[in-house]
């Protein structure tokens, strides 16, 4: 089983909203867009933890008076068969409402005939009994001890607790072990102290008093159970291999312990399945989703690489689907092969908005992309025309830097390099204002894919601005170029600007002598007072008004 679509109302932020979850899928976007609440609304639909009708419902302005989160699955051949009837809908899905407030309350499949069920599906403990898959949260704040200690409820003692009880019931070992036990516990209650004292004497002693009740006390030594096995007899430390000597957690860096965390998480689901497999045919679906906060956390770009890496193989397993929410662009970029795979989500006056891409959107974005082509009068049969070409420059262009712009409140599109090494410039020198949320200006790598970044942009819901400059209009080529960015703008395209006819010129600023050198030497300039400042006020009111 596999979710493909999740719709939540009036919870937090999310007044309205609905997204499509892949194998592996991404929540990216700038802080407080919402994307923690989006993971508890999918942790309250299996109860980990319950609603809260103090902080859950929606603040400002809901919809309605209802809050409820709706999950649609996709199920295996299998799955769907043994589903009860009424509930398969077309294409082996199931669609099941939860209802968070109101007089009916709880989890509520939908009919084939488009409505919702009467009666809870599957009674009221659906979510426990497995009915729905089950769940495994990864916070973005937690400590190891929380899930390494066998002396409670952790990760750890789940995992070994289900290792020992299958082992009690069939190891030899184990059943040597205790029938020794025993043996020796009666030559043991037998011995005495140095001033004679014995368990075997305490008890006849007992027995002496009692007897004429006819009643006989017995002193045991009772073998050791499963549980206090793991309780009282388990214990870890860990071993470097350099240092040769054992250290407790709290010397190793949070990026170990994180990495530590999450391996412990996942191998929960593979030791400890959520319910028995049963004979009958029940419904009893195969899914478990790991919802993972913040995996960069305490990690270098190399680790989280790493990281990526084992989250994609572990999504790519049946039955196992990952949803994180992120703030690296590492993390980003490694998925932008699937570009449907990410959830951008903004906030505007306190409500999270939801963009996402669906198979035809992002062939309508590769086929307006293509448009140059027919412009530029590209030869038929040329590479440029393969639509799968459009998927192989945003995979190559949207790498760890570029793809900082899915997490800023607004993007700058410029020509190159020199335009950002000196707009960053100036806002570092706090030059230019940076608006609320952050700036990210973003190299297009020139003017021949500056629509390209708008058509993807707009579609995410990103805001944008663009600066290119003016060049001479009276080549065709840029009289079409110029063209093509003006019909690109979109909904979410804010203002668009130029430079004439190119930034050096409009600075006052000397050719560089080699193409390359054109960002060292416009700094350069700067600093050696070659750049009128009357020029370098007006760039700078230029760009003010771009981010506004």
């Amino acid at each position: 089983m596999q979710i493909t679509n999740v719709k939540v109302r009036n919870f937090r932020s999310l007044l309205d909203v609905e997204f499509n979850m892949q194998d592996y899928s991404l929540l990216v976007g700038a802080n407080n867009s919402g994307k923690t609440n989006v993971i508890d609304a999918i942790r309250v639909f299996y109860e980990k933890p319950k609603f809260n009708t103090q902080t859950d419902p929606a603040a400002g302005a809901p919809l309605d008076s209802d809050s409820w989160v709706e999950i649609e699955y996709e199920l295996t051949h299998n799955e769907y068969e043994s589903l009860k009837a009424e509930y398969r809908l077309q294409n082996r899905r199931l669609r099941v409402r939860k209802r968070l407030t109101g007089k009916s309350k709880g989890i509520f499949a939908y009919k084939r005939d488009g409505t919702l069920a009467d009666e809870q599906f599957y009674g009221t403990k659906n979510v426990q009994q497995g009915k729905l898959g089950h769940i495994i949260h990864i916070p973005a704040v937690s400590t190891l001890t929380e899930h390494m200690k066998t002396s409670g409820p952790s990760a750890l003692r789940d995992i070994i607790n289900d290792i020992v009880r299958k082992l009690v019931k069939s190891s030899p070992a184990f059943s040597d072990m205790i029938a020794e036990f025993e043996q020796q516990m009666e030559a043991f209650k037998n011995e005495e102290t140095d001033d004679s004292l014995s368990l075997r004497g305490l008890q006849d002693d007992i027995n002496a008093q009692i007897s004429e009740w006819d009643t006989e006390l017995r002193l045991n030594i009772n073998p050791f159970s499963e549980t206090e096995i793991v309780k009282n007899l388990v214990s870890f430390d860990f071993q470097d291999h350099q240092l040769s000597d054992t250290l407790p957690s709290s010397n190793y860096g949070q990026g170990f312990q994180r990495h530590l965390i999450y391996t412990l998480l996942t191998l929960v689901s593979k030791y400890s399945p959520p319910y028995a497999v049963s004979k009958k045919k029940d419904f009893r679906p195969d899914l478990t989703l790991i919802l993972f906060e913040e995996p960069e956390a305490f990690l270098h770009p190399p680790q989280q690489d790493v990281l990526c890496q084992s989250l994609r193989l572990l999504s790519a397993q049946d039955g196992n689907q990952i949803l994180i929410s992120t703030h690296s662009s590492n993390f980003v970029s490694q998925n932008t092969e699937d570009l449907c795979a990410l959830i951008h989500l903004r906030r505007r006056r306190g409500e999270t908005k939801v963009s996402q891409l669906t198979a035809s959107d992002l062939q309508k974005i590769f086929h307006d992309n293509q448009l140059i082509n027919s412009l530029l009068n590209v030869p038929a049969g040329d590479e440029n025309w393969d639509l799968d070409m459009e998927a192989v420059k945003y995979f190559l262009w949207l790498d760890p830097n570029r793809c900082g712009l899915f997490f800023a409140e607004h993007v700058l599109l410029v020509e190159g390099p020199t335009e950002v090494v000196f707009i960053n410039y100036l806002l570092s020198k706090g030059l230019i204002p940076s608006p609320k949320g952050g700036i990210f200006v973003l190299d297009c790598m020139g003017k021949y894919n500056m629509h390209r970044f708008m058509n993807l942009l707009g579609e995410l819901g990103i805001d944008h601005s663009v600066l290119r400059d003016e060049d001479d209009l009276a080549i065709q080529t840029h009289q079409v170029l110029a063209r093509l960015v003006s019909d690109s703008a979109n909904s979410h395209t804010r203002l668009v600007k130029t430079v004439a006819p190119d930034l050096e010129q409009y600075l006052g600023v000397p050719k560089a002598k080699k193409p390359y050198q054109k960002p060292q030497h416009l700094l350069y300039q700067y600093n050696q007072g070659a750049i009128d400042p009357a020029k370098r006020n007006s760039f700078i009111k230029l760009i003010s008004r771009l981010l506004k």
